[in-house]
């Protein structure tokens, strides 16, 4: 249903529902979409089994918007959020949540920032007023993101130590052109975020934080109309920039390629191997997210995990990622090995990709994948945090809001020759792939 109300002078949210979502035959939930005057959409879902309640407010001011030369400034602005405002100093915020019991921070991934509130439902309109604080009025002190910064650089220096942030670094900077924004490390780098000053950040917030491409996600013990009231009262009179859209299209095919990377006093060696693959709505992507499930995720990793590691002992863990999003992520095969098992992990890893690209799946292994895939959506609505992460994911993605109702139609309705049609398709011949190895020098 829709309507228009009005509380004074202000206009209150379009509001729809989707149906009562069933998910399987054990979660039933219902979410409800409205639009704040300003156009800030607000999606959430009541529970009240639990006087609790998750608060989420996400942006499309995130990392795809970095240069390389501010190369982290999306992320640190982020975490910046929290550290003043003008009402408030970083101790006050910190005082207010810990006196309410409360979860509340801000962070950015690669295509969004968010900042979240986790309370009960009786502080409710006071995590409202934290996030709307931080989220409009940072003031972003010297002192403050002096050390804000000198966390960050020290965890990036940690990162540039770790085998397995060096392979997955350099794997993206091979299989990404420079420009493209999955080029570069979300987070940035220690030479990159310790030249960002507060007036960076104060000018990124400026340029980049408005609320015409902003949402917000509820889910627990709250009524979403009075919700919406006190959302429009927060909100309804912020203005500003719009985040500019930045394209993630699929890049052309990467020069394939084998890097070593040698690091000193390591014992283990990280491997990364794969190519850019697709976007989240691709017409493809559940029938490659089942073929992708069954070749490294499933159970001990998938077949990957059962001969690379089980069968054959050559990895201490194996799987493969598919990271679809907003542009089109990466495909990819992480191996964690003994030095001197390199070359044979290789070597089994591309056995099982052929087998897989030329033989597909079995109808138990598709079986299995969809039962594992329709139950651990329903264990995820289990909790706030699952339902917000869900409805986030719905929002970001534009899968509708009776996305949880053809979810387990989309995934048993594929076939064995759908999905291995898929394997086919878009896992690479090995040969075709970009591959690099950061440990121990080998001779």
């Amino acid at each position: 249903m829709s309507d228009e109300r009005t509380a004074g002078d202000k206009p209150l949210p379009y509001v729809t529902s989707g149906n009562a979502n069933q998910v399987g035959r054990k979660a039933r939930l219902e979410i409800r979409r409205a639009t704040l005057s300003n156009g800030v959409v607000v999606l959430g879902s009541e529970n009240h089994t639990h006087p609790a309640v998750v608060l989420r407010l996400v942006l499309r001011a995130a990392p795809m918007h970095d240069t390389r030369e501010k190369a982290g400034l999306a992320s640190l602005t982020a975490s910046g959020l929290t550290r003043g405002t003008r009402r408030r100093g970083f101790e006050e915020i910190n005082e207010t949540v810990d006196a309410a019991g409360m979860g509340f921070g801000s962070g950015a991934g690669r295509h969004t920032t968010s900042v979240s509130a986790r309370c009960l439902v009786e502080d409710l309109p006071l995590a409202i007023d934290l996030i709307a604080d931080v989220t409009r009025d940072p003031v972003f002190p010297e002192q403050e993101i002096a050390q804000l910064r000198g966390q960050v650089v020290t965890g990036l220096r940690r990162a540039d130590n770790d085998t397995g942030s060096v392979a997955d670094r350099l794997f993206r900077e091979l299989i990404y052109p420079e420009g493209h924004p999955y080029h570069q490390r979300a987070h940035g780098y220690q030479e990159t975020v310790g030249q960002l000053q507060a007036s960076d950040l104060a000018a990124f917030h400026a340029a980049t934080y408005g609320p015409g491409d902003a949402f917000i996600v509820a889910a627990g013990d709250g009524k979403f109309d009075e919700l919406l009231k006190r959302l429009e009262e927060a909100f309804g009179g912020w203005s500003g920039p719009v985040a500019p859209v930045v394209s993630a299209d699929k890049p052309a095919p990467p020069v394939p390629q084998y890097r070593e990377v040698p690091m000193l006093g390591k014992t283990q060696s990280d491997l990364v191997l794969g190519v850019p693959c697709m976007r989240r709505d691709d017409p493809d992507y559940y029938a490659f997210r089942m073929a992708n499930l069954i070749l490294g995720r499933l159970g001990m990793m998938g077949r990957m995990g059962e001969a690379v590691r089980e069968e054959k002992g050559l990895a201490y863990g194996v799987h493969s990622e598919l990271d679809a999003g907003l542009g089109a992520g990466p495909w990819c095969i992480r191996a964690g090995v003994n030095p001197l098992n390199v070359e044979p992990a290789l070597t089994g890893i591309r056995d099982e990709m052929e087998r897989m690209r030329e033989g597909g799946v079995t109808e138990d292994e598709l079986v299995r994948g969809q039962r594992y895939s329709t139950g651990s959506l329903v264990l995820q609505l289990e909790s706030n945090d699952g339902v917000a992460g869900i409805i986030q994911e719905i929002e970001l993605f534009g899968l509708g809001l009776d996305f949880l109702d053809r979810y387990p139609d989309i995934v048993n309705g594929l076939t064995r020759d759908q999905v291995s049609a898929a394997a086919a398709r878009y896992i690479p011949r090995f040969e075709g792939t970009v591959r690099v190895v950061a440990g121990p020098a080998r001779e």
